[in-house]
């Protein structure tokens, strides 16, 4: 009887460490993916405390020069162009903070798979 068991344990794969290897080989891919996403969402983090900075430095330090006649004309353009400056750093800010988001959601996922595995 005893034999019997262990020919079957050993027909299910159960003999072997292959499965083991498997389970370890997935392990460790699913470490460095989240390493690679940990890696990818600090260098994120960096460029959009950068942009933070350009945009708040837009139209810092800038003059307009111009005689009473064209100051007023002169003052609208820089308004609009530096408007226009922010509206572009917004848009770049959020699109890095999307990437950032899809980032977390990939994390998650890979957690949830070591999770699996652990089970």
């Amino acid at each position: 009887m005893l034999s019997a068991l262990s020919a079957a344990f050993l027909a299910l794969g159960f003999g072997s460490c292959k499965s083991k290897k498997a389970l370890v080989q997935k392990r460790m891919e699913i470490e460095a993916k989240m390493a690679r996403i940990d890696s990818e969402i600090a260098d994120s983090y960096s460029i959009l405390a950068q942009m933070q900075k350009e945009y708040e430095n837009i139209g810092r330090g800038e003059t307009v020069y111009g005689g009473p006649n064209n100051m007023a004309e002169a003052v609208r353009r820089m308004n609009e162009r530096h408007e226009r400056q922010r509206q572009e750093c917004r848009e770049a800010m959020q699109n890095v903070q999307d990437q950032i988001d899809s980032l977390k959601n990939e994390k998650t996922k890979a957690v949830e798979e070591m999770d699996k595995l652990g089970k």
